[in-house]
């Protein structure tokens, strides 16, 4: 703390103060009388304060720390905006109108695109307006502490819930491809609300931290006091646990996430290279067995009679089964499927 008293010009007793290295700061005590202490500290300077500021308006501090009113670049920057809210709110709303007019379109896997589409309608329809209006204004934030951690809480909650959904939907994914008779006890509509109601409510709990961390602060100039209307949304706590809370939601929210979206996608590819391969086989099998039958055309015949003898005794144990329960009525077929497999043999 740097205090430097100074005589006035007439030569008098009474000194006023001088704050020199002060910082702006929310909490910085500012002088009741011209004969009081001004605590300044440096630690948790945002900036240097110069003792010009004494001598500026209201307007020229707002503009000094805080910079202009409205962005520079707000009308192609809202012609942009403009732009992703039509094809968003078109595309996302037509997606939930189909998954809910339509019973048949409420499978397991449109559940997440219709969540996915919900998270993107919010952004649009209540995040967008407000990103807009702060272009348009940077300052005062109008909403207050509220709306503040409003803001904060919907566009944490919505990314992170997004986040959520693309995993989720890759696990139910490899789940289907990969385990397929699993995925139909366990990919119900039931599964998929109670999966769905988890994921928003993580995201929720998350984007508390975050949001503890903001609120609104107001320019403070030293030896001087709060500058009116100068109210921003914004950091209020040290940036230093900041950092802390983006390094953990990067690690679990993006890192993880990633990981095993990777992971799952490059299980299902090897998967399905697996199932194309035992595809292909047989008919490699069989262009081979027509080059050989223009050698040997008996082994043709053999190889004919031994694939048919083969498919008709399965077909004998079934209808003997049938015919256990099905009384009489399944008699005569069972016969005379045998007196063909004995002519074919």
């Amino acid at each position: 703390m740097w205090n430097s008293w100074e005589g006035r010009p007439g030569g008098g007793s009474e000194r006023a103060p001088l704050c020199f290295n002060c910082s702006i700061l929310p909490g910085d005590t500012s002088p009741r009388d011209a004969g009081s202490l001004v605590p300044c500290n440096g630690s948790r300077a945002l900036g240097l304060s110069d003792p010009e500021d004494l001598n500026l308006t209201d307007e020229e501090l707002r503009i000094k720390y805080l910079g202009p009113q409205q962005t520079e670049l707000f009308v192609p920057i809202c012609i942009t905006y403009l732009l992703i809210f039509v094809v968003g709110a078109v595309g996302n709303g037509l997606t939930c109108a189909v998954i809910l007019r339509h019973k048949a379109m409420r499978t397991p896997t449109n559940y997440y695109l219709f969540s996915l589409a919900v998270s993107d309608l919010l952004v649009l329809l209540v995040g967008l307006p407000l990103e807009l209006y702060e272009m348009w204004r940077n300052y005062p934030f109008l909403l207050g502490a509220g709306g503040c951690y409003f803001r904060t809480l919907l566009f944490e909650t919505v990314c992170l819930a997004s986040v959520l959904n693309v995993t989720a939907l890759s696990v139910e994914r490899y789940v289907a491809v990969v385990h397929p008779l699993q995925a139909r006890s366990m990919m119900t509509r039931v599964h998929v609300r109670r999966v769905l109601g988890a994921i928003w409510g993580l995201a929720v709990l998350c984007s508390l931290p975050n949001t503890s961390l903001h609120g609104l602060q107001q320019l403070e100039v030293p030896c001087r006091g709060p500058v009116p209307h100068s109210a921003v949304c914004t950091l209020v706590h040290p940036r230093a646990l900041y950092n802390l809370v983006v390094q953990i939601t990067t690690l679990f929210f993006f890192c993880l996430p990633m990981a095993t979206i990777s992971v799952l996608y490059l299980l299902i590819g090897l998967r399905l290279r697996r199932e194309r391969l035992l595809v292909l086989r047989p008919e490699a099998r069989g262009r081979a067995g027509s080059r050989d039958s223009c050698r040997f055309p008996g082994s043709q015949d053999r190889g004919r009679t031994q694939v048919t003898k083969m498919l008709c005794k399965c077909c004998y144990r079934e209808e003997r089964r049938g015919q256990t329960l099905g009384g009489e009525a399944r008699a005569s077929g069972t016969w005379g499927l045998r007196v063909w497999v004995s002519d074919g043999g």
